[in-house]
């Protein structure tokens, strides 16, 4: 992730966390400056939340925190019809519900779909740093509201450049997706660009997928570095031959005049047609034939 949108989005963070700090805790509340106590059923999840796991061991360690000591830093939510959606604190609302509490501490914010993405990004990436997959699909949420990606990637504080790797992870291919979902960190937005790239321009027919997925599979087993994968999809040569006995030579009067080979998935006879009658030809012929009659 670039410094400059690290830096963008605390600094939004730290606003926000301005505001719970200066607030005050009453039951009558002005919209964005004061807390209050929500009942979890009537909030509903960000649909801009960029974090795609949750660790079960955190969420415990951290249930087990507010039990003893509270709640340090309430959940921040927006007004939608007559219920609340979570802006901030996915975390300590999953705690919440956890430990059976039927309400939390909340600030209301009076702020638009944008900006509610763009805290849900800021609060997740100060406390703990997201993968450039979820910041990614956090940027890709919120890109409708933006009429031109200029302003996007203003809005960000990043290069348009940037921005447009960050999107790249939009056109992988759907099981790459999935995998990502799970192991959100397995790719960089860079190594996902380029192979964005690569399968542009090698094309993407059967065999280009076909070379992805061992290259995908050989990532996961730790056997090849996301930064090769694009040089696989391009040159399919790159990938490892695979592994082949060696030949047994055919001889004839003391002289080779043949071998055969077998690999992963072939087995191959090459037979000098100088050695050979047309008689004994046709007898080979026949016992391939009849083989696999």
């Amino acid at each position: 992730m670039t410094r400059s949108l690290k830096a963008q989005l605390a600094l939004k963070a730290e606003e926000n966390t301005k505001r719970h700090r200066e607030a005050n805790y009453r039951d009558d509340f002005d919209t964005g400056r004061q807390h209050t106590k929500i009942q979890l059923e009537k909030i509903d999840p960000n649909p801009y939340q960029p974090r795609t796991s949750f660790l079960e061991e955190d969420m415990r360690e951290l249930a087990t925190s507010i039990s003893s000591v509270g709640l340090l830093q309430p959940i921040s939510v927006r007004v939608v019809d007559d219920r609340y959606q979570l802006i901030a604190g996915e975390r300590r609302l999953r705690a919440h519900k956890l430990l059976g509490k039927p309400t939390i501490e909340a600030i209301v914010l009076g702020v638009d779909e944008a900006t509610s993405a763009t805290l849900a990004l800021a609060e997740n990436i100060e406390r703990e740093d997201l993968s450039d997959f979820e910041v990614g699909e956090g940027i890709r949420r919120v890109e409708e509201q933006f009429p031109k990606r200029t302003k996007l990637a203003e809005s960000l504080g990043i290069q348009r450049s940037d921005l447009y790797r960050y999107l790249s992870y939009s056109k992988l291919p759907e099981f790459i997706r999935e995998r990502l979902a799970i192991q959100p960190k397995l790719l960089s937005r860079s190594a996902a660009s380029d192979i964005v790239k690569a399968l542009k321009e090698a094309g993407n027919d059967e065999r280009v997928q076909h070379r992805l997925r061992k290259a995908w599979e050989q990532l996961e087993a730790g056997k090849l570095d996301q930064t090769k994968i694009a040089t696989v999809i391009a040159r399919p040569e790159s990938e490892p031959s695979p592994q082949t006995d060696k030949p047994t030579h055919i001889v004839k009067d003391g002289a080779k005049v043949g071998t055969f080979s077998r690999t992963q998935d072939k087995f191959v006879m090459k037979l000098s047609s100088s050695a050979l009658s047309n008689e004994q030809m046709e007898k080979i012929q026949r016992f391939v034939v009849e083989l696999f009659s």
